[in-house]
């Protein structure tokens, strides 16, 4: 695999682990999900990235496209590229319920094609002050699934966007850090 942000991702991510990633911009963003993604596929696990509006579908695909090959992938249904927004938000509102449907369906779905193991990006760009706590109690029912089953997820928050009380609540939801730096 050809990538242009090696050497900044820990390679023995735990599956059943739920980290946190904080970033400055799309750059800082792709410097950790590219190269976790990458070796997410290339280990045969079924991948899903949400990549919120601020840093861009065909921008995500591009950068991925960089790194590998993502026909293969996206054929046998390997990997999942879809809008935060679209993920998250219900007529404009984060619903829990329908979040956590959607993993149970795509863990099912991804299940049924064989995949044993998972990992997942998911980008907090779209995320309102108003839908701040229920969001914090989606993250908790989150990590205790993720903690149950062999998933691998980071959760990305564009730092420049968290209040000094929000901070706390990520490193409060999560395992820890991915990256050690931005």
């Amino acid at each position: 695999m050809k990538t242009h942000y090696e050497g900044s991702v820990r390679t023995q991510a735990a599956h059943g682990r739920h980290y946190y990633q904080f970033y400055k911009g799309r750059n800082d963003l792709f410097r950790m999900a590219i190269p976790f993604l990458s070796l997410g596929l290339e280990k045969g696990e079924a991948c899903l990235w949400v990549v919120s509006r601020s840093v861009g579908i065909p921008e995500a695909i591009h950068a991925l496209q960089r790194a590998c090959d993502l026909a293969p992938f996206l054929d046998r249904g390997q990997l999942v590229i879809l809008p935060a927004e679209k993920w998250y938000l219900e007529r404009g509102r984060f619903s829990e319920r329908r979040v956590l449907q959607k993993i149970q369906k795509f863990l099912e779905d991804k299940g049924r094609l064989g995949f044993r193991t998972f990992r997942a990006v998911a980008d907090s760009g779209w995320l309102v002050a108003e839908d701040w706590s229920p969001f914090q109690s989606y993250e908790e029912k989150a990590h205790h699934l993720i903690q149950d089953l062999r998933i691998t997820a980071v959760c990305c928050y564009p730092i420049q966007r968290c209040t000094v009380t929000q901070t706390r609540d990520v490193l409060l939801a999560h395992d820890g850090v991915f990256l050690n730096q931005l």
